[in-house]
This record gives structure tokens, sequence and C-alpha cells, in this order.
């Protein structure tokens, strides 16, 4: 009876460090987001309050003109002299060394920068006088690492967005067309949970492409989507942006530039200015081109 009395405490004992040990743990994080909330200044502008027009961007017409940018209003510049139009349903590539300014120009597309000088505007609405949240909601962005609630469904991860749903046929055809429905199926179809190894990382970036597939916008950025995975993945997006997403204005930054060699235009960016701006063929003839270059080492 000592013996068990004795095992019992320990086991008490045990648990009630571990849930010390969580509390101290929760305290700290809630302590984080408190300093967060009182001392990181608000991105939101007063002039960002501009409703657009319903279902815009409904072509997808995009102009930087004399445009520059940076992480804070007070900071260097990291894109600057942006001259750029690009027609709807156009195909753009984006390309450059290391710290070229290739995400950063990205970046400013979704105002995740602060605008210095000069303008943006989609389909011809001025970007900088929209409330954030909604360009960035807009925009059909995929980024280079894959994400989703590990606590939540296929069916919420894959459309997430409140307000209206989508039917069971049309969820697993877009997975049908990124080819991972079956796995998922395997797993336990819409419903399961997914954890953080429910995919491998190839799969999570064709179940981001999925989702991508559901959101509807003429404006496509794609940030290096295919860096990290392996080249039979990496075949399988391309051809699923190619078929799929062929009717929108795709601005893409690439790690592997034959993904990007048969788009309209490429752009070579250095040091946040663009160097280079033609067809990729074009480019590919001339023998001082910068973007020759990048693609034959």
């Amino acid at each position: 009876s000592f013996d068990v009395n004795v095992m019992s405490f320990n086991t008490s004992l045990s648990m009630v460090i571990k849930m010390w040990t969580y509390t101290e743990t929760s305290i700290g994080a809630i302590a984080r987001v408190r300093d967060f909330e009182n001392n990181t200044k608000s991105e939101v502008k007063p002039i960002e309050s501009n409703t657009p027009p319903p279902g815009w961007p409904t072509s997808g017409a995009i102009e930087m003109r004399n445009f520059a940018a940076s992480y804070t209003e007070s900071s260097d510049l990291v894109v600057q002299g942006i001259n750029l139009t690009i027609q709807p349903g156009e195909k753009l590539g984006i390309c450059g060394r290391s710290g070229s300014g290739k995400s950063s120009l990205l970046a400013t597309l979704l105002h995740l920068l602060e605008f210095r000088e000069g303008s943006i505007t989609i389909d011809g609405v001025d970007v900088a006088y929209i409330p954030r949240d909604v360009l960035r909601g807009s925009l059909n962005t995929i980024p280079q690492e894959p994400y989703w609630m590990n606590t939540e469904t296929v069916r919420f991860n894959l459309y997430p967005w409140p307000g209206d749903t989508v039917n069971d046929a049309t969820l697993i055809d877009v997975l049908r067309k990124c080819h991972i429905w079956d796995t998922i199926n395997e797993k336990g179809g819409l419903d399961v949970k997914m954890a953080a190894d429910f995919l491998s990382h190839g799969q999570r970036q064709l179940f981001c492409l999925a989702r991508s597939l559901l959101r509807k916008s003429k404006v496509v950025v794609l940030d290096e989507v295919s860096a990290s995975v392996d080249i039979q993945t990496d075949s399988l997006i391309q051809a699923v942006i190619r078929q799929d997403l062929r009717d929108c204005t795709i601005i893409s930054v690439a790690h592997r530039l034959n993904t990007i060699v048969d788009f309209d235009r490429i752009v070579v960016l250095d040091e946040g200015r663009i160097i280079e701006c033609d067809a990729p063929q074009i480019l590919l003839s001339r023998p001082d081109s910068r973007f020759k270059e990048l693609y034959n080492l």
C-alpha cells in the first residue's frame, strides 16, 4: 500500500510540474503578444480606406510608375525606379541574384512594404488607397513555404474563406488536378484533421496549389513555389499553373529559370532596379544578357 501511495504521489507531482511548466510557457506567450500589441505600430494608414469595385481585379492589368519602396518609412529603399506595365493575362517571370530585390518587388504587390515613391495600379485602382487586408484577399498568392492549420480538417484548410461554401465534388476535383486526392483519401478524406506531417513537402506545395485554384482572382503571385521540391513535383506544379491558371496574370519569382523560360517576359533585377525586361528568347539571344548568364549557371 505504501509503495502504491508513493507511486501515486510521484505521478501527481510529475503532473503538477508539467502543468506548471505549461502555465509558465503560456504566460510568457501572452506577455509577448501583449508587448507586440502595445509596442508595434499598426501598418494600417488612414488613407487606406477606399473600397475597390465588386469582383476586382476583373482583368489583371498592373502598372508600376516610378515606384520605390522600403521595409519601413525611414529605411533604405529596397526597390526603386520601377516602371513596368503588365498586360491582362501576361505571364511575367522575375529573376536575379540573391539579394537583388526579387521577393521585395513581389511583396510590394501585397503592400507588405512601405510605398515611398510613385504608384502601383491594378485594373486602374491605386493600391496605396486600398485596405491592405482587402488587397491581399483580392490577389491569389502561392508562397514558397506551404502552410495549413494543424487543428483543422482538409476541407477547412482547402477552402478557409468565410461567407460561402464549396461542394465536395469541386474540392475533390482540384485535389485530383494536383495529384494528391488519392493520398488524402487514403488518410481519411476531406474531414480528417491535417497534422504537421500529414503530407510530404512536395505534396504540401501541391495542396497549396489546389487551394489557389479555388481562389478566383485574375492576378496570381508565385514566390519561388518550386524552389524546394523535387523535379517530378515541380513538373506537376508547372503543368497545373499553365493549364488551370492560363487566363490569369501571373507574376512569378523563379529559382529554377527553366520554369519561366516560356513566359511572355522576363524581368531581371539588380540592387532593387530593373536591368533587363524582354521576352526570354530575345534575352537568351543577346551575348551580354544578364538573364542568359543566370540561365546558363
